[in-house]
């Protein structure tokens, strides 16, 4: 196949329980810009500076962005950062569970749960 039919990642999609409470978090404590939302068919969309959309879908559902790989949850999101240390001590500040911190030798790896119980990730890679 020469021409792939798929071209970028638009978004991802996370559950989360209160809408407008995970806005108002994923915004002040991770930087994120709101760029729509529709109430009433309880949907967000949050942007950064680059990569795709992030879109929040309310649900009273249990159930989050994770997945089990050896006995071990590991996160669906992953994001870079040139500020691993000092976003560790913020998440703990600020009282987010840190499942992981540690120098894997190609960078440093952080991960920690939200308000929703979804598992993120972040990575510092060594330049």
């Amino acid at each position: 196949m020469s021409d792939a039919f798929l071209t970028k990642l638009e978004h991802m999609q996370i559950p989360v329980k209160d809408l407008d409470e995970s806005i108002e978090w994923y915004v002040s404590h991770l930087g994120f810009k709101l760029s729509g939302k529709s109430k009433e068919h309880h949907h967000a969309f949050l942007t950064l500076e680059e990569g795709p959309m992030l879109m929040l879908w309310e649900t009273n559902e249990i159930t989050s962005a994770n997945f089990m790989f050896n006995g071990q949850e590991m996160p669906v999101l992953l994001y870079n950062t040139k500020q691993i240390h000092q976003f560790h001590d913020y998440l703990k500040e600020i009282e987010a569970e840190i499942t992981f911190y540690k120098d894997e030798g190609f960078g440093w790896v952080l991960k920690f749960v939200d308000l929703n119980g979804n598992m993120w990730g972040a990575i510092q890679l060594n330049e």
